[in-house]
């Protein structure tokens, strides 16, 4: 056996293990959005790797690179999933040539796939229409429950779930003309970092409809517990904080149009289909995820009037990345805001 010395890890060392070193080394060094963001893609490309029958992480090279991302571009997935998957796993590879683990080169020859502009663009948003009659079932049949003031405040903010979530009860007041607002604070030693840190605080109006869910959430159903740090959440399970995982499980389920209009586009019985049942109401297909909900906030809210300068400071995001990513509208919908202007021409 050679002395500890003298072994070479890329000889001894397993895809799976050097995965594990790289997220050790990510973790606390990125935010916890990205640290997230790497462990899918890693963990598919460590799997290609163990079913090629690869036993040392040295033995990756350029050829079994292209073979996988050759593999990930034929699954049932979107360009833009594919091209970001390779993207992150390129990270990993970089890492691994850095470490010393891998021959120099391979992230360099290893190829991204391609990705059309408008493939860039994700097509999912939950419309207008499908978000108001969501909202008139939460107002009718789970009225101040938490997910009630949770969607309502989602929608009506276009708040990532990240700063939802982040929220404490003093973030909730009103401003000194005496109008309903909610503050956002980068609270990131303390478990509840906002998206673009400091620059993602900021101060919001509300409405007084959305105000009135909120506080009889908090008098009527909020549990009073505070978090690991003694704070006071806004959202709040039994155990403390509401988290991710969680909200964003009971917000998807929300959004089957069986829960909240009481039919199924694709014509199943919603007595019998299987995605009614709890635990597998995350797979049906006629659901969408948090992002088309702030997608379609954001386009209701341009639909509605908002300057897009005004509206890149409410939802913390660029006017650049808000044209591209998340103006959704139709082009009905964009000739109707045109026509406003009509009498300038």
């Amino acid at each position: 056996m050679k002395p500890i010395t003298e072994r070479d890890p890329s000889e001894e060392l397993t895809p799976r293990a050097a995965r594990r070193q790289f997220l050790n080394a990510k973790r606390g060094n990125v935010k916890e959005s990205s640290y997230r963001a790497y462990k899918f893609p890693t963990r598919h490309f460590v799997e290609y790797c163990e079913n090629e029958g690869i036993d040392a992480i040295g033995q990756v090279n350029s050829y079994l690179m292209e073979s996988w991302v050759q593999k990930r571009e034929a699954e049932d997935v979107k360009p833009i999933t594919a091209q970001q998957t390779v993207k992150l796993v390129r990270v990993f590879i970089k890492w691994c040539e850095n470490s010393g683990l891998i021959e120099p080169g391979v992230y360099d020859r290893t190829r991204v796939p391609n990705v059309s502009e408008k493939e860039q663009v994700s097509q999912e948003v939950l419309r207008a229409h499908a978000a108001n009659q969501i909202l008139d079932y939460l107002s009718t049949y789970e009225y101040a429950t938490r997910q009630h003031a949770l969607f309502q405040l989602m929608w009506e903010t276009a708040s990532r779930i990240s700063g939802a979530i982040s929220l404490d009860l003093e973030d909730l007041g009103r401003d000194r003309e005496g109008d309903p607002a909610l503050t956002f604070v980068h609270r990131e030693a303390q478990g509840t970092p906002l998206k673009n840190n400091e620059k993602s605080e900021r101060t919001i109006q509300l409405s007084e409809g959305l105000f009135d869910v909120l506080q009889d959430y908090i008098e009527m159903r909020r549990p009073d517990v505070t978090d690991e740090y003694g704070r006071n959440p806004l959202f709040t399970t039994a155990n403390g904080r509401l988290t991710r995982q969680r909200a964003y499980k009971n917000t998807v389920a929300l959004t089957r149009p069986c829960v909240y209009a009481g039919q199924c586009p694709a014509n199943k019985d919603i007595e019998t289909c299987e995605f009614t049942k709890k635990k597998r109401a995350m797979s049906c297909p006629e659901n969408v995820s948090l992002h088309p909900i702030r997608r379609g906030s954001i386009t209701d809210h341009i639909n509605r009037g908002w300057p897009k300068e005004l509206l890149s400071e409410r939802v913390d995001v660029s006017v650049e990345v808000l044209e591209k990513h998340y103006d959704a509208r139709t082009q009905e919908d964009a000739l109707r805001r045109r026509k406003q202007y009509r009498d300038l021409l």
